[in-house]
């Protein structure tokens, strides 16, 4: 006989009918919400970066360290139409995250489950304002394309993209690829342009074309569970928000307890920022319906994540936008951000992260210094070929 903890007996049971009391006017928020997000961009003069590298530690993986956002693009030019805009919602029904998160579950969890392929596709469109060199590093960093910058940004706008395609194989033993191209920079007014010819013309990026093919034969898809989870164990993971939330806990235990073997005093993410990086990799991983619904129903649970309104991604794509505060400690000290998670309601899909910087005052940037477009993923049986989904 199996025994069933009362209190998750109960604290599922009460999530339910919360769940209920919102779904009552959840059909109204949607309207609103996606005739909001037609509303035409604002009209804005520079162009918006579209996000970091920032690795997700909820991934694992040569190629997976891209695959938390899935994104392409074109970065505009001064005058071109604007990449990203957000209208105002009306102040009078402000956005709720909690339904547009209910939303998403509902619409992920009537998806049909779907035959695997050999690998799974995902393309990356990432953006980053250009940063200087940090004093003391010189070369092209640690890596084979050259390492992203983390010196100081430079005092003009510029901005610096790359599109990374991933192949991660179904079978563990399998190799996975990586290709990153079509580096570009780009100045976020003429005046910019002026302003960096002025100081020499400095170089922008170390980055460089690069594809290379990895084995990585005992790497987990998801760093989710005591071994981490492969991509044919997706299929068993949680389907209920309580269960995957449980894993997401025992996993930071698990984090914390180990650190800690090795130093007292060491930072950790806040628990809702593990919860978002876990809910965000399910959703963007190749999991099955029930499982994708989990995810979007754990994130809907979670304190901390509040809608902003409608909003239109660097590709010109309406969503709702909603914002988490994050804080990252760093070498450099204590780094605060706000997170935006841009959401198509209407297909359960991310379509962009963005990161807004948040100054010294509290002030949150009116502008995200790096961004992440996802644009397209899907199986295909031939690693070098992109799907077709």
């Amino acid at each position: 006989m199996t025994f069933t903890d009362p209190m998750t007996i109960l604290t599922d049971h009460v999530g339910t009918l919360a769940e209920d009391g919102y779904r009552r006017r959840r059909d109204a928020d949607l309207a609103r919400i996606t005739a909001a997000g037609r509303a035409p961009a604002r009209a804005d003069h520079r162009i918006l970066p579209a996000q970091r590298r920032r690795t997700r530690p909820i991934l694992a993986g040569v190629a997976v360290a891209a695959a938390a956002a899935v994104t392409a693009g074109v970065l505009a030019l001064p005058g071109d139409t604007p990449r990203h805009g957000r209208a105002t919602p009306p102040v009078s029904t402000p956005l709720d995250a909690r339904s547009v998160l209910l939303a998403g579950a509902e619409y992920a969890a009537k998806q049909p489950a779907t035959a695997h392929g050999a690998y799974w596709y995902s393309q990356i469109r990432d953006v980053e304002r250009a940063r200087q060199r940090r004093k003391g590093v010189k070369g092209h960093g640690t890596l084979a394309n050259g390492a992203p910058r983390s010196g100081p940004y430079f005092p003009f706008h510029a901005y610096v993209s790359i599109t990374w395609e991933n192949w991660d194989p179904y079978q563990q033993g399998r190799p996975s690829r990586t290709v990153d191209r079509d580096i570009q920079t780009r100045f976020a007014t003429p005046a910019d342009k002026a302003a960096w010819q002025r100081a020499g013309s400095p170089s922008l990026t170390d980055m460089k074309p690069f594809s290379a093919d990895s084995h990585t034969d005992d790497d987990p898809y998801l760093e989710l569970g005591p071994k981490g989870t492969t991509m044919a164990g997706l299929a068993k993971l949680p389907t209920t928000a309580a269960g995957l939330r449980r894993m997401v806990q025992a996993d930071r235990n698990r984090r914390i307890a180990e650190l800690r073997k090795y130093h007292a005093q060491s930072q950790e993410l806040s628990l809702t920022e593990d919860i978002l990086d876990a809910g965000v990799a399910v959703i963007n991983a190749p999991a099955p319906p029930k499982a994708r619904a989990a995810a979007y129903r754990m994130l809907a649970a979670q304190k901390g994540i509040r809608g902003i309104g409608p909003a239109r991604d660097g590709l010109g794509r309406s969503g709702v936008a909603l914002a988490v505060r994050i804080e990252e400690h760093t070498l450099h000290g204590i780094q605060r951000s706000e997170e935006h998670l841009i959401i198509d309601p209407g297909s359960a899909r991310i379509l962009a992260f963005e990161y807004y910087p948040i100054g010294a005052d509290g002030t949150v940037a009116s502008e995200p210094d790096h961004s992440t477009l996802m644009i397209t993923d899907g199986w295909t049986d031939r690693i070098g070929v992109p799907s077709h989904d």
